[in-house]
């Protein structure tokens, strides 16, 4: 039937469903329609059959491009009961226009049993757009199967066929008002009054709420979000904008097509679009810049920052708008948003927890995003930093509770919000810190007991600053400011030596302002994992700047005096100090800066626990540079662990605060002997008195990091929990010193009691901060473990208090009189979580007679639970009472914890207290630990140094059980009567280097205050040790292994005295033979004659052994090994003697190694005819010179002396030491030459 057939009287509705119908018939194929009598002549089916086999199952491709709203229903249903999967098509649903059915086209079919489709769609039609006040509703179709029964006709007329397309609208549906609707759990991104259209189209349907939860973050990990009103202020109405004309007009395609659409399915078309083109990605983020407009690669970019054009801020939706604000500023930074009782990530934060760690990605509009629960945030946090990314956290400011509250504030005050803006709507939020990995402070987060340095780095730019540097260590957990400025060496001597004292976490500094040299040492010594923070020219403040911030973080007090011009004496005079220095101020500047980035700077400058920091500390004790510690492995060894160094075998310490203080003990051991005898007494006494440890033992137990806790409390960053923990500990410690200084009254030495008794009496403190709050009760506040204030102690807790008690009071009664209306009994009930649902009516199930004007909100099956609208505005009363209470809990709470901090110098001073006593324990446990033979070093004074261990062992190798029986003690002696230098000689592999590290550590025990793995030990202390050990090259130094090694010995000629301890190993071996001998032997004899220091100095250069076998400071000696020539084979005996090694055994060496047999032949050959000849010129120039070279060096020296060409050291003890030694040489040296015999006695000799 056409439409020219159509009466008059048929309405404008019915042409639009014909013209509907048309178009669904139609298609780029032809399809003959089989009208419904023809059925009775079709082929016998089953109706069994698959549904895909059916051949009215046959959709028009125009069909599927324009109408895809009908194919993708969410539920579809059949009249037999049978139901389909959500999301897939109806089986054999296509419509039919039967008008179309001619009867040449008949086709005999049997009747197929009648189905019926029902779809839900939240696109709005023709018809129903036109009815304002009407809601959606559910479009019915019939199969294409539907027909008459057998022996009925279709009618013709247009009633009946108005009838008919009746059966293609959706019935009534009861509107339910947005506001009004159940929350679904996992819609927690509620669009705001004044949000974009694009928000409001991103509000799913009831239906898509169904389908699209299923894939949520918070479905898909188990999470519960009932906090959803904790984001957005709840709304009071809402209305549904209409499409823009824009996005009507955006797609060309859509408009061309639009003349065969209905208003529908247009309108459907243009809101798919509109969503489209508001689920594109943020266009800056297609073309990364940042703040200054530089690309990723290019020079000068700041991974930090992103450039956000202005049009796009126009573009954002109020949350959009909030995190965009925070993350333009911390774009490398991973940032955790707080969604009530989940924190997200978005963007390229998600992305990265994806691929890092596989956490759920789903999508928000336009950002992809990754939820976990708030607990878990220490967990995540602490992930992301093993992975070397900086972590923030974003919390809520305000509760959704809060924020109705400051609007309903600013607007009694008139305040209006400003125009376009939502984001007073949404719940604040706050940056709250930043964490790296060098500015921890957070207790779950720390990794480990040690220190984890953030070290900002300034060095000085002009002529005369060229070698000045300025050093602010920073550690965070105990809020400790150390300040360093020095004038270092070529070779960074200083600062590389502080660098691997502390082996930082993070390193800060400008960009550009490094020298070459610098940044190629900090390249080689910063561990793998330390974070390199880079910052701009105009980032951080200059030396003027960082003088008017202090002045403000430090502002004078009425009673102080301005003692400077510059900066008042309330600034710590640690920094005072470094007034008209520009390096340390700035580096204290910039590290300044920075923490105010992370947010972090008031609570730990406002500790002022400032300090000067000296790496060398040069008359203070023992020095250690950072070549020392690295060869002697005495932090870290070559693979960059702790196996084997001496801080593993000797720090035994059961406290983190005595770990921490120890490390720095190793680090720069004693000096005097005085203060090295006073803590060996120390150590004996506790090596004696076994008892006394094991109370120790019992008294640390379960201390928590006392020191970094008072810091916590201090920035008001410390857990209710660990808060009172730490009253705890400290009330047991204090008791605990107190029995302890009793127990040491009957030791010999008065040092441990006399440091027990310096402990201060912790229980008044502890008394009066306790006095101050009670512990919350389970039943009357949310969390437990709230610390209430007593009453009369915080006026404004006892007011709201009151408050709330009256409201309580009130509800009560309002039960009652509402008990006596029903008639029957009631009682109030109450959510665990949170307050959203508390003072609920309650009542049986089957309870009957309940007033009309309850709304139901939920029950058992044994009660129903009751909103009452007249009980409403006293139960928000309540609410707003009880959140003002929890505001006076936390302002109680931060003045609870001012008050203890107000005792911090107290609460410190005990901790320090019983870190040097776990100090000393741990030195007495690791000489216990070294097993016998074991000694007491005796420490003797003088003006020069000597050693003299009998039966030394490396202190590594006595711990060792695998080890411990099989290796074979030394005897060292260096200085005293014997002569300073011994020249060691001897095959590779023979224990030259074992030797000599472990006399140094035997030093740095002996120095330290300890027992030594010797038989006995006698020294007069060393003042510093200076090493040159091993071969390597320094490429990030563009040095090579020659250029190393000379500067590290020009670094030991400079600094080392007569009371100093140099190891050389093999000097001059980077270059050709007769260079190296000549290098070696002229350091050797600038040590011997003019520097006089104790030393080891190995080599395989044998004619050095002749040359200054008359020097009377120089010792031949070599380890001790057995040959086999004939099997090539060499047994190493590992015995450090006296006399000169035969030879290096270079080729029995070679042969150990597995180099062929043929090989090693030729070059013993070789290396035979080679000494042969080199011997034979050596004793030719002999002959022809009566003096050595190196005697004749000695005779210009003195001859220089008597000209005035040369001066004696300024010292009077070494221009004694230096002519006493000259003396002594040339007598030796004119004997050597009227007897050249003589020289094996004269080596002998000395």
């Amino acid at each position: 039937m056409s439409s020219s057939k159509l009466k008059p009287s048929q309405s404008k509705e019915n042409l639009k469903q014909k013209s509907l119908m048309s178009f669904f018939s139609k298609g780029p194929q032809t399809q003959t329609p089989v009208t419904p009598a023809a059925k009775r002549r079709l082929p016998d089916t089953s109706s069994d059959a698959p549904l895909s086999s059916s051949p009215l199952k046959q959709t028009p491709n125009l069909r599927k491009a324009s109408s895809s709203s009908v194919m993708s229903a969410t539920f579809t249903g059949s009249s037999d009961g049978k139901s389909y999967r959500t999301g897939s098509p109806p089986p054999n649903s296509d419509v039919l226009d039967v008008d179309m059915l001619s009867d040449a086209e008949e086709q005999p079919q049997k009747r197929i049993k009648r189905k019926v489709s029902v779809q839900y769609s939240d696109e709005s039609d023709s018809v129903l757009a036109k009815a304002p006040g009407k809601t959606k509703k559910r479009r019915i179709m019939r199969a294409s199967s539907e027909g008459p029964e057998e022996d009925e006709e279709v009618p013709i007329g247009g009633k009946a066929f108005t009838e008919k397309l009746q059966k293609f609208k959706k019935p009534p549906q009861k509107k339910v008002p947005y506001k009004k609707r159940k929350p679904v759990d996992e819609d927690d991104f509620i669009v705001p009054d004044g949000a974009s259209d694009s928000d409001v189209a991103s509000i799913p349907s009831e239906g898509d709420r169904r389908s699209t939860s299923r894939s949520s973050a918070r479905s898909a990990s188990g999470m519960d979000s009932d906090e959803d009103e904790e984001d957005e202020v709840p709304k009071r109405k809402k209305s549904a904008p209409k499409p823009s004309a824009k996005s009507q007009t955006s797609n060309p395609a859509a408009v061309a097509s639009s003349p065969f659409l209905t208003a529908a399915e247009r309108n459907m078309q243009d809101k798919k679009l509109e969503k489209k083109n508001v689920e594109k990605p943020f266009g800056f983020l297609r073309d990364i810049k940042d703040k200054d407009g530089i690309r990723p690669g290019e020079p000068g970019y700041d991974p930090r920052t992103i450039f956000i054009p202005k049009a796009s801020w126009a573009e954002f939706t109020p949350f959009e708008k909030q995190f965009w604000e925070i993350k333009q500023n911390h774009y490398d930074t991973i940032l955790f948003f707080q969604k009530g009782k989940f924190l997200e990530l978005y963007e390229e934060d998600a992305i990265v927890g994806h691929r890092e760690f596989d956490l759920k990605l789903t999508q928000r509009v336009k950002m992809s995003m990754v939820g976990v629960p708030e607990m878990s945030f220490n967990f995540w946090a602490a992930k992301f930093l093993g992975k070397g990314y900086k972590v923030g956290r974003v919390d809520q400011a305000e509760t959704a509770l809060g924020a109705e509250m400051r609007l309903a504030a600013d607007k009694g005050k008139g305040k209006k919000a400003p125009a376009k803006s939502g984001g007073d709507k949404i719940v604040k939020r706050e940056l709250h810190k930043v964490y790296t990995n060098g500015t921890l402070v957070d207790e779950e987060l720390l990794t480990d007991d040690q220190a984890g340095h953030c070290i900002s780095i300034r060095e000085g730019s002009g002529k005369d600053e060229e070698d000045a540097f300025g050093i602010c260590v920073l550690d965070s957990s105990t809020s400790e400011f150390n300040l360093s400025a020095f004038t270092d060496d070529v070779c960074r001597t200083k600062l590389e030596t502080m660098l691997r004292q502390l082996r930082p976490k993070e390193i800060l500094f400008t960009k550009g302002a490094l020298s070459v040299s610098t940044t190629r040492l900090l390249k080689m010594i910063l561990p793998s994992g330390c974070l390199w923070t880079a910052l701009r020219d105009v980032e951080g403040f200059t030396y003027n700047t960082t003088l008017e911030e202090l002045k403000k973080m430090y502002p004078p007090g009425e009673d102080d005096d301005m003692t400077d011009d510059v900066l008042p004496s309330s600034v710590p005079e640690a920094i005072r100090s470094m007034l008209g220095m520009k390096a340390p101020m700035e580096a204290l500047g910039a590290m300044l800066w920075y923490l105010r980035q992370l947010n972090i700077d008031k609570d730990i400058m406002s500790m002022r626990n400032f300090n000067v920091y000296d790496p060398m500390k040069r008359g203070q004790g023992l020095v250690l540079d950072g070549q020392t510690l690295a060869h002697v492995e005495v932090l870290v060894n070559s693979e960059g662990t702790e196996d084997g160094t001496l801080l593993k075998l000797l720090g035994r310490c059961m406290t983190p605060s005595g770990k921490r203080l120890f490390r720095i003990w190793l680090c720069m051991p004693l000096r005097q002997p005085e203060d090295i005898g006073a803590r060996l007494d120390a150590v004996e006494d506790l090596m004696n008195n076994p008892a006394f440890e094991e109370e120790f033992t019992a008294l640390v137990k379960g201390l928590p990091d006392l020191e970094r806790i008072v810091s916590r409390i201090h920035a008001k960053n410390c857990k209710v929990k660990d808060f009172l923990h730490a009253l705890n500990s400290f009330r047991k410690l204090s008791k605990g010193l107190k029995a302890l200084e009793n127990a040491a009254e009957g030791f010999k030495s008065k040092n441990i009691s006399g440091l027990l008794r310096s402990a201060p009496d912790l229980i008044p403190n502890i008394k009066h901060v306790q006095d101050m709050f009670v512990r919350a009760e389970k039943e009357k506040v949310s969390d437990p473990d709230q610390l209430l204030p007593v009453a009369g102690k915080d006026k404004v807790y006892d007011e709201v208090q009151e408050e709330i008690e009256t409201w309580e009071q009130s509800l009560d009664e309002e039960l009652t009189k509402l008990e006596k209306q029903v008639g029957f009994k009631l009682s109030y009930w109450h959510s665990h979580v949170g307050n959203k649902d508390i003072y609920l009516v309650q009542t049986n199930a089957n309870q009957k007679k309940v007033p009309a004007d309850w709304i139901k909100s939920g029950g058992t099956k044994a009660v129903s639970r009751w909103k009452v609208n007249s009980l409403v505005p006293m139960i928000r009363s309540l609410k707003e009472a009880t959140e003002n209470r929890n505001q006076a809990i936390k302002t109680f709470k931060n003045r609870l914890f001012a008050e203890f901090d107000a005792d911090r110098g107290v609460w410190l001073r005990a901790v320090r207290v019983l870190s040097e006593l776990d100090c000393l324990i741990s030195l007495a446990k690791s000489s216990v630990a070294l097993g016998e033979p074991r000694c007491r070093p005796e420490i003797a004074e003088g003006e020069s140094a000597f050693v003299d261990f009998k039966e030394l062992r490396h202190p590594a190798l006595s711990a060792s059980e695998r080890l411990k029986g099989d290796f074979i003690p030394n005897d060292v002696q260096l200085g005293g009567d014997k002569g300073k230098i011994a020249l060691l000689t001897g095959p590779n592999m023979g224990g030259k280097s074992t030797v000599m590290r472990m006399t140094a550590a035997g030093v740095i025990m002996a120095q330290l205050g300890m027992f030594v793995p010797a038989s006995s030990a006698r020294i007069c202390p060393v003042d510093t040790i200076l090493t040159r050990m091993g071969a390597y090259d320094n490429m990030f130094s563009n040095a090579s292994t020659f250029k190393v090694e000379l500067d590290e010995c020009c670094k030991i000629l400079r600094d080392a005295t007569p009371k100093s301890l140099v190891i050389l190993d093999e000097l001059g071996r980077g270059t050709s033979t007769y260079d190296g001998m000549a290098i070696a032997g002229a350091v050797l004899h600038q040590l011997a004659t003019h520097t006089l220091s104790l030393s080891f100095f190995a080599t395989h250069y044998g004619s050095l052994t002749d040359d200054f076998a008359y020097h009377p400071n120089i010792r031949n000696m070599h380890m001790k090994t057995m040959v086999d020539d004939e099997k090539q084979e060499l047994v190493f005996l590992y015995k450090l003697v006296s006399g000169i090694a035969s030879s290096s055994f270079g080729t029995h060496v070679a042969s150990l190694a597995g180099v062929p047999t043929t090989v090693v032949d030729r070059a013993d050959v070789v290396s035979k005819d080679f000494a042969k000849q080199f011997k034979e010129k050596i004793e030719g120039k002999r002959k022809q010179a009566r003096l050595p070279l190196v005697l004749q060096a000695d005779f210009a020296y003195l001859m220089g002396l008597v000209s005035g060409k040369e001066m004696l050291p300024e010292d009077r003890a070494k221009a004694r030491e230096v002519l006493k030694g000259l003396k002594g040489a040339v007598r030796t040296g004119l004997l050597h030459a009227a007897r050249p015999s003589a020289a094996p006695a004269a080596a002998t000799r000395g």
